[in-house]
């Protein structure tokens, strides 16, 4: 999958111009796709370049004119032919996952304030992926063709967070002796004796 793709699928619904659209993306496919909107600015630019969408400029009195971009037939036809094609599962990177492996050299105090921070992140994200949910989605099978795509990506964002909000957990607990242990094992460093200097006279004739 390319960022083109994913824009493509943003502009679905309707137009958009390159700063509705960025703004959007944020809010919707750039939980689990993202993008600076740099590089959406340059994206939106090659597509509409390669005819896949149009961009019709806007003539506004009060605001500056803007760019408004829209999905023509050429680009749903690139949209449903991408469609088609196997999808490959994900690769998965996680830095924090590495580090744990060195857990026995490692500083335990470390690696369990990094879990905290983890645990905090993916706490707020689950709080606000269920605020959407309840806000937007409250009777799945009401929903229509097209939410019920839109919901199932946040149901997998829900079961996610939830899933790595309880490991955070577990890891705390498994952690947090070895912290613990760590800090009592620990000898207090001597302080080192203090070497006084002394002065030499001098000699008058």
């Amino acid at each position: 999958m390319a960022l083109a793709h994913a824009i493509l699928v943003s502009l679905l619904d309707r137009p958009h111009s390159g700063y509705d659209l960025a703004k959007r993306f944020d809010q919707t496919v750039g939980y689990f796709w993202k993008a600076s909107h740099q590089q959406i600015y340059l994206e939106l630019h090659k597509l509409a370049e390669s005819g896949l969408i149009s961009a019709e400029r806007v003539v506004q009195d009060v605001r500056p004119n803007r760019i408004v971009y829209q999905l023509t037939a050429l680009g749903e036809d690139a949209l449903h032919s991408w469609i088609e094609e196997p999808t490959e599962p994900p690769s998965y990177k996680e830095e924090l996952l590495v580090k744990l492996f060195a857990l026995g050299t490692a500083d335990p105090a470390v690696l369990l304030n990094e879990i905290g921070k983890r645990l905090h992140f993916h706490e707020q994200r689950l709080a606000h992926y269920q605020q959407v949910m309840q806000a937007h989605y409250p009777v799945p099978e009401k929903l229509s063709a097209r939410k019920r795509g839109h919901y199932l990506g946040l149901r997998l964002g829900v079961l996610f967070e939830e899933s790595v909000v309880r490991w955070c957990q577990e890891a705390t607990s498994m952690v947090s002796p070895l912290a613990s242990a760590a800090v009592k094992s620990a000898k207090p460093r001597s302080a080192k004796p203090a070497i006084r200097k002394t002065g030499t006279r001098r000699k008058t004739l």
